[in-house]
């Protein structure tokens, strides 16, 4: 099994601050030496931004261009991509580097990133995320970022969102997109919430995860400044990226959105290190089915 560990250590275009450290304190604490206890070849990259100015909006659209080249490079090589990520907008590059075709997208997450730039009330360009993935916003960026093409919004599920904004909830009410509620498989556990993502598995052939770390509920691990409380228990997400790959191979995965600063009894640096090696391991089932 070959594995490409991609780092992308930026929060907000700022290089190694916030949740852009996360990155960097995972590959300090061990992650790639994880991954090789499962016998893999795994081979580490950081993506840097080349920009001496750096703007949030274009030092997002930078990177996404230079993760979509190091996931094509793994890809080439028969490896699994494994993109350590501080925001979640690294997804367009990563969507760009499988390719969009036959790919399906599964995005945990405590938040649902569809604002766009008429909804938002922060501005925060990562809660654009999800919606620039599906087409809903920055076109024009997103056209910069060779090979991306928007994902119908019929193979995209959101799983463990529980704050939601009116516009977003808005967003959903008139989408194909499907939404798993935390609750949800907290009441019917994971194979059973897992069992509503059948009708995306028929529809695509391998799938892109995607895993902001505040999908966890904060009682087990803190991720960042913004994790809200009804979230998944880590052993909860593991069982369903473990269901998902049962159902449809893994091409691609990303963990994101880990402020270690907010993390001050690190527990959370154990749950995504867990977490990173159960990656590994689907991963190794996709390279298979390739």
């Amino acid at each position: 099994m070959a594995i490409d560990l991609i780092q992308v250590p930026y929060d907000s275009a700022r290089r190694g601050e916030r949740m852009g450290r996360g990155p960097l304190w995972l590959a300090e604490n061990g992650a790639a030496e994880r991954l090789r206890a499962l016998d893999g070849d795994v081979r580490e990259t950081v993506v840097e931004a080349r920009q001496d100015f750096r703007a949030e909006v274009g030092t997002a659209f930078e990177l996404a261009r230079s993760i979509a080249l190091a996931v094509r490079s793994a890809r080439g090589r028969g490896s699994f991509p494994l993109v350590m990520a501080g925001n979640c907008m690294a997804s367009l590059g990563v969507l760009a580097g499988l390719g969009t075709a036959d790919t399906g997208v599964i995005w945990l997450d405590a938040h649902g990133d569809l604002n766009t730039p008429e909804t938002t009330g922060s501005g925060f360009l990562d809660g654009m995320a999800l919606a620039t993935v599906i087409g809903r916003c920055w076109t024009r960026m997103s056209a910069s970022v060779a090979d991306f093409v928007p994902v119908a919004e019929d193979r995209v599920a959101l799983v463990g969102a529980r704050d939601l904004d009116d516009g977003e909830l808005r967003l959903l009410e008139h989408s194909r997109m499907l939404l798993v509620t935390g609750d949800e498989v907290r009441s019917r556990g994971e194979e059973g919430a897992m069992a509503r993502l059948e009708a995306l598995a028929g529809r695509v052939s391998r799938v892109y995860l995607h895993i902001d770390l505040d999908v966890h509920d904060p009682s087990e691990g803190r991720a960042n400044q913004f994790a809200v409380d009804g979230g998944l228990t880590a052993e909860g997400v593991r069982r369903a990226v473990r269901t998902i790959a049962a159902r449809v191979p893994i091409a691609g995965a990303s963990v994101t959105a880990y402020d270690p600063d907010h993390d001050t009894d690190g527990k959370m640096l154990g749950i995504a290190l867990e977490l990173l090696a159960v990656l590994g391991e689907v991963g190794e089932r996709a390279e298979r089915l390739d």
